[in-house]
């Protein structure tokens, strides 16, 4: 029962199903389960409240359901103990949300019950239960106590899991860390503890880190236990946790990677060798800069010491490339001739790939640093030479076994591309060096995988070094097509080998033998094969050649979501292609809107609940508005030939003092095509904002193609606004050596395919600045550059983003509000003499690569009340009704609340909203959402209508206006006049006049 105990928790996925509509229902859905007289109903009740967590984590209904569980962990009835055994992997496994348990006594209370059984396995479980709960319980004293008393337990399960909850409450509370430390020492001092149960009290010392005094305290006392017990098992243990204390320490890191390096030299033992260069691979990840010059030097002695040993020397490799691959080095000189370099001379043509491999990543690490920090080039080529070396050797003399690990092969490629980007003149080497490996060695198809990646990662920043190599790409595109059908290896080398074909034509034309090459390609592969050939097709701009793959396989697909789905990429390729075909050019821009309009459409049907698809919308409407903008300018310019200015036009101008209605109607047309460009830009910008998961390559296309707007509308400015004369004289253009360096994705061949074009447009717009600084007003010459200019712009092919396919990050924010309405879609009512609380609660979802680009580290809060219908009677009150709030949380385990308190002082219906925003570690704003809205419906007070109706009427001065035929001015008879109740006051707080008597004068 203990190994049981201890295993790996994994919950299946046997989560609610969607038609559960809230999680109050799903809740009480389990509670019939937990309710069960069957064991079997209550076990699978309780296995399914980790999706319930998942699904609705909130604090009301996580603590209900710990409660319920609570419950049913006191409960004495047969096969309770495995019902406790759930229900301990249940709080296992969704440690994240116990610090939502608002009644944590009530659950304390239920759970410690159990403390008193009898039943040595139920006490075990208590504890266990305990132990995960230390994040939210850690500081109980009570808690504290009963694991304290567990510690001299008899039964075996129950000293077990005294000792893990005592490790986890030690992680938490100080108080029981320093009390527990004399205790855990006379433990293991002591004859009668086993020699099993000291291994695992040691491990209890590597969480007393709270304070420097016990630290030390601890450390001492490992320290004279490593020489009282030299047994293998207590000296890996008490190393173990030395280290894990130093690292938490910081201060005493030096002295333990000394204590390592020493046990390194001195111990024989081939089991405590390995656990020591394991501890020192740890420190050489967390402190690299705690690491002298010795250390490294004794540990470089023993790893060519231990060469006739491939395991260890392969781990001592590793340690070394930690070391050498950290930011800050440590205190080491490196020369072309120093101890480490040569290390790597020798142990890069090691007999054993895993020791080579492990080299030439500790060579590549050396060498980017010297060719970086010391300009030293002998290194780097040194280190090309090895890894091409190494990589021929590989792939031709054993291919690579398919197993579906990593395998140490795979980093030498990496290395090689490593070395050629640092330096771009071995780049050329490199390509014809990977070239001639896959075509001496075609029959590896793991092996041709291998130099295919690499070369696609030398094609993705500098297709034309692949240029040269193209005709032996295409005989093995075709060899593999006369194979077909292929495997799924020839297949995913076929998709490599056609990517690199797309690499090699990007931004040329293409030759009819490749193109026929790749439609071989995609037609003897599978579907999703040929679908990945066409969106790489799309992602490089050959939006021809995608067009016919998305055309076909849109008839070839399982349901109507993927039919839309695959047609609108047709619709798309065809609209980008429209542009740069012959014939008219106002034409092709009006067919490419066309097109793409087909494809917003197509994209709304191929929308669900799950996948939206609003980036895929939005990317879309704004290239075809894009696309609009540029023929509506062409129109524009074209509109002074066509219709040219009127004879009155110079009189005109004259008389307005503005020269430029001398040309006509193109003025206004031109005006109105900059703010067109301007709106573009500012939507671009927005959408911008919106996509928080985008790689970087896609916010920097994003970014470019707002800059391409940004520029038109600047050169329409320069030609048409007399106060532009600045932008005339100075003009720079856009800095896209900025966007690019904080974006970090302007390395890629796609991105500089777009930054070129907009450089040549830049320099178009730099003439245009300047022919309009000699001629005025607007002439054909202008609108010739304008022309120019949207042509260049809108002729190249754009690469498609990669988030436009495929999301690597997800990153979901759920959000719910209180108060709700007991009926869907009523308002809910508040008097205007009361402020509603309204609690925001909302939970940030992840996908399965969590901070991937970028993590959120606060999320804002507004919420705006806006009055929908105002009564006519109060239109008079200088009150205003609406109202904005704005807070700033950060979340918690994913989790944040704030609560806003609303006033709604006129009557009348409200709309609440609740924007979200995000805010990310480098402090970039992100307007991601949800946005969720509450109708209100504010009333006037029964108690405030009764005072005003009691109270004494205030006359206008008007109605007693005197006459001709009266004297002096007054009320009518019976009516007291008061003073006016400020707007705004809460008249509730008013005495009536029924409620006291006034006393009369003279009685």
């Amino acid at each position: 029962m203990a190994t049981a105990l201890a295993r790996p928790v994994s919950f299946p996925d046997i989560g609610l199903s969607e038609q559960d509509q809230d999680g109050n229902s799903a809740l009480l859905e389990l509670d019939r389960g937990l309710k069960s007289s069957r064991t079997g109903e209550q076990c699978e009740a309780i296995s399914k409240f980790p999706a319930l967590f998942e699904k609705y984590p909130f604090p009301i209904l996580i603590n209900s359901a710990l409660l319920k569980l609570a419950e049913v962990f006191r409960q004495e009835t047969p096969g309770s103990n495995f019902v406790r055994v759930c229900v301990v992997e249940v709080v296992e496994s969704c440690g994240r949300h116990l610090d939502k348990l608002i009644n944590v006594d009530e659950f304390l209370r239920r759970i410690t019950t159990v403390m008193h059984s009898n039943d040595p396995l139920a006490r075990a479980l208590t504890l266990r239960t305990l132990g995960w709960m230390s994040g939210v319980v850690g500081e109980n004293r009570r808690v504290q106590h009963l694991i304290r008393e567990a510690l001299d337990a008899k039964e075996s399960v129950e000293l077990q899991a005294a000792i893990m909850a005592a490790e986890k409450y030690a992680a938490k509370s100080k108080t029981f860390a320093m009390n527990m430390c004399e205790r855990l020492i006379h433990m293991i001092g002591g004859l009668a503890t086993p020699v099993d149960v000291k291994l695992q009290l040691i491990q209890v010392f590597q969480h007393m880190h709270h304070d420097a005094e016990t630290a030390a305290t601890v450390r001492s006392l490992c320290l004279e236990l490593l020489k009282e017990y030299p047994t293998q098992r207590v000296v890996i243990t008490t190393l173990h946790t030395l280290t894990q204390l130093a690292a938490h320490i910081l201060v005493d890191i030096p002295q333990q990677v000394d204590l390592l390096i020493g046990y390194l030299e001195s111990e024989a033992r081939l089991g405590v060798r390995q656990a020591v260069l394991g501890e020192l691979g740890y420190l050489a990840e967390a402190a690299p800069h705690a690491w002298s010059a010795d250390n490294v030097e004794t540990l470089v002695k023993f790893t060519r010491s231990s060469r006739h040993n491939p395991a260890m020397a392969t781990t001592a490799l590793s340690v070394l490339a930690s070391l050498t691959a950290a930011p800050v080095l440590p205190r080491i000189t490196l020369t072309p001739e120093c101890a480490l370099v040569d290390l790597c001379r020798e142990c890069v043509y090691d007999s054993n790939i895993r020791v080579a491999c492990r080299a030439i990543q500790l060579f590549t690490n050396i060498a980017i640093y010297m060719y970086e920090e010391q300009k030293t080039s002998l290194v780097c080529e040194e280190a090309h030479c090895a890894a091409l070396s190494l990589l021929q050797s590989v792939v031709s003399a054993s291919p690579l076994d398919d197993t579906s690990g990593p395998s140490p092969e795979e980093t030498i490629p990496v290395c090689a591309v490593l070395l050629a980007r640092t330096k771009p003149s071995i780049m050329s080497d490199l390509a014809s060096t990977l070239t001639d490996t896959l075509a001496d060695n075609m029959l590896s198809v793991c092996g041709c995988q291998l130099v295919c990646e690499a070369m696609a990662s030398l094609g993705g920043s500098r297709g034309e070094i692949l240029t040269p190599h193209l005709t032996p790409i295409l005989k093995l595109i075709q060899k593999f097509t006369l194979e077909a059908p292929l495997n799924v290896h020839k297949t995913k080398l076929m998709v490599t080998l056609v990517t690199l074909v797309m690499q090699v034509f990007h931004d040329h034309i293409w030759s009819s033998q490749a193109e026929a090459a790749v439609v071989a390609a995609s037609k003897c592969v599978s579907q999703w094969a040929a679908f990945c050939m066409a969106r790489q097709a799309s992602r490089y701009g050959h939006h021809n050649l995608a067009a016919g793959m998305y055309g076909v396989l849109s008839w070839r697909v399982c349901s109507d979501q993927q039919h839309f789905w695959v047609s609108a990429l047709s619709e798309v390729s065809r609209g980008e292609a429209s542009p740069a075909a012959p014939g008219d050019r106002a034409d092709n821009l009006t067919a490419a809107n066309t097109h793409l309009h087909r494809a917003l459409s197509a994209l709304k049907a191929a929308s669900t609940a799950s996948q939206p698809m609003t980036f895929c919308q939005e990317y879309v409407r704004l290239r075809a508005e894009t696309f609009m903008c540029h023929a509506q300018l062409l129109h524009a310019c074209l509109s002074l030939r066509t219709a040219p200015p009127p004879a009155i036009a110079a009189s005109l101008a004259t008389s307005t003092r503005d020269d430029l209605l001398r040309c006509g109607r193109v003025s206004q047309q031109l005006a109105k095509s900059a703010r067109d460009f301007n709106s573009l830009a500012s939507q671009y910008g927005t959408l911008y904002q919106s996509v928080f998961d985008a790689d970087p390559q896609t916010l920097c296309n994003i970014a470019l193609l707002q800059q391409g707007a940004v520029l038109v509308a600047q050169g329409i400015e320069i030609i048409t606004r007399p106060s532009a004369g600045q932008l005339t004289e100075d003009f720079t253009g856009p800095d896209l050596t900025t966007i690019t360096s904080k974006l970090g994705g302007g390395e890629t061949a796609e991105t500089q395919s777009i930054i070129n074009t907009l450089e040549e447009a830049t320099t178009m717009v730099r003439r245009l600045a300047q022919v309009s600084c000699e001629v005025k007003p607007v002439r054909e010459q202008h609108l010739q550059l304008l022309q120019g200019i949207s042509q260049v712009l809108t002729s190249i092919p754009l690469p498609y983003p990669r988030f436009f396919f495929q999301t690597l990050q997800k990153t979901t924010i759920t959000l719910a509000l209180l108060p709700q309405p007991r009926t869907p879609g009523d308002p809910i009512s508040v008097q205007t003499s009361s402020q509603l609380a309204v609690k925001v609660e909302g939970v940030i979802g992840h996908g399965k690569r969590s901070g991937l680009f970028r993590s959120v580290r606060s999320v804002t809060l507004t919420v705006n009340s806006v009055i929908q219908n105002r009564p006519q009677h109060t239109l008079d009150l200088k009150i205003e009704p609406n109202e904005t709030l704005t807070q700033t949380v950060e979340p918690h385990n994913d989790f944040f609340a704030a609560q806003f308190l609303l006033g709604f002082p006129v009557p009348g219906l409200y709309q609440v909203s609740v924007d979200t925003s995000v805010t990310d570690d480098s402090d970039d704003a992100w307007q991601t959402g949800p946005r969720h809205t509450l109708t209100v419906k504010s009333q006037e007070d029964p108690a405030s209508k009764a005072s005003v109706s009691q109270a004494p009427r205030q006359v206008p001065p008007s109605q007693y206006a005197p006459s001709s035929s009266q004297g002096a001015p007054g009320p009518p008879q019976g009516v007291n006049v008061l003073p006016p109740v400020p707007p705004g006051t809460n008249t509730t707080s008013v005495p009536q006049m029924s409620q006291f008597s006034m006393p009369r004068a003279g009685l």
